[in-house]
C-alpha cells in the first residue's frame, strides 16, 4: 500500500485551488509579498509591541499583522496540515518569500538552529511531492537569514530537522536513529512548508529555538535556556532579512 492512497497523486491537478478559496471569501487588498510565520503567542506579542503592525483579520486560521511591507502570521493551529493550508493561502494572496520561526525539540543540545534540510515524517508533503525522505528550504534565503541571526548577536547551529505529525509518538528508537544520522531537531511543520513552497515556487527559510531535549527521556529546558529572548532576536533577524 502506498501513501497517499492514490499513487502519484502529486502529478494530478487539484479540484480547487487556494486562489478559488480567496476569491470565494472575497479577500481583497494589496497584501505583502514577504512573511514571517511563527507559532507562539509571546512571539506575536513581541512583534506587535515592537513594530506596531496593522492587523488584517481574514478568518479563524488567518490573521495578518503588517509592518511596512512585511506580514507576520501566528499559526492558530499546530502541525503540517494547518501550516500548509495557511502558507497556501498566503501565497494565493501574493506571498513570495517566507521565514518560519519556531521552537523545536533538540536531539543533541539546546540552542538556536538554522534549518538546512527537513526529513519528511508527516503526511502532508506527500500530497505535493513524490516519495522521498528529504526536502530543502531556499539556500540563498537560508544563508541570508543566518547572517542576520549573527548580526543579532546569536550563535546558531546549522542542521537537519525531523518533521513529525504525532509529537506524543516520538519513540526512543526513532530518536536514536536520527541522532546517529546527525539530525538536530524535531518539530511538526517544516517539511510540509518546504514542500508547498517548492511546488508553488516560493522561497522559504526556517530557524528554531530548542525548547526541550529528547534523549533517553524527555527533558524540558525552558528555564535553562532563555527561549523568549532568543526567539525575539530571531524575529528581529527575520525582519531585517526580509527588509534588506
Amino acid at each position: 500500500m502506498v501513501f497517499p492512497n492514490f499513487e502519484n497523486k502529486h502529478l494530478q491537478e487539484a479540484l480547487f485551488s487556494p486562489k478559488d478559496f480567496i476569491k470565494y471569501r472575497k479577500f481583497k487588498g494589496n497584501f505583502p509579498k514577504k512573511y514571517i510565520i511563527t507559532y507562539q503567542s509571546r512571539a506575536l506579542n513581541y512583534f506587535r509591541r515592537k513594530y506596531k503592525p496593522k492587523k488584517h483579520k481574514f478568518y479563524s486560521l488567518l490573521n495578518v499583522y503588517v509592518h511596512k511591507d512585511i506580514g507576520f502570521v501566528r499559526m492558530t493551529g499546530i502541525g503540517a496540515p494547518n501550516a500548509a493550508t495557511v502558507i497556501e493561502e498566503l501565497i494565493a494572496l501574493g506571498g513570495k518569500t517566507f521565514i518560519n520561526v519556531g521552537t523545536a525539540g533538540g536531539l543533541n543540545h539546546e540552542g538556536v538552529f538554522l534549518c538546512d534540510k527537513a526529513i519528511r515524517d508527516e503526511g502532508t508533503s506527500y500530497h505535493y511531492l513524490p516519495h522521498g525522505e528529504e526536502v530543502f528550504p531556499d539556500n540563498k534565503l537560508t544563508e541570508k537569514l543566518g547572517k542576520c541571526i549573527r548580526k543579532q548577536g546569536l550563535e546558531y547551529f546549522k542542521g537537519t530537522t525531523w518533521t513529525i505529525d504525532a509529537p506524543y509518538r516520538e519513540t526512543r528508537v526513532e530518536v536514536e536513529h536520527y541522532v546517529k544520522q546527525g539530525v538536530a531537531t524535531v518539530e511538526m511543520e517544516a517539511s510540509a512548508l518546504f514542500a508547498v513552497a517548492k511546488v508553488r515556487k516560493a522561497k522559504i527559510a526556517s530557524a528554531f529555538v530548542v525548547s526541550d531535549l529528547l534523549g533517553k527521556k524527555w527533558l524540558p529546558q525552558f528555564h535553562r535556556f532563555n527561549i523568549k529572548k532568543a526567539q525575539n532576536k530571531l524575529i528581529d533577524a527575520a525582519v531585517n532579512c526580509l527588509m534588506s
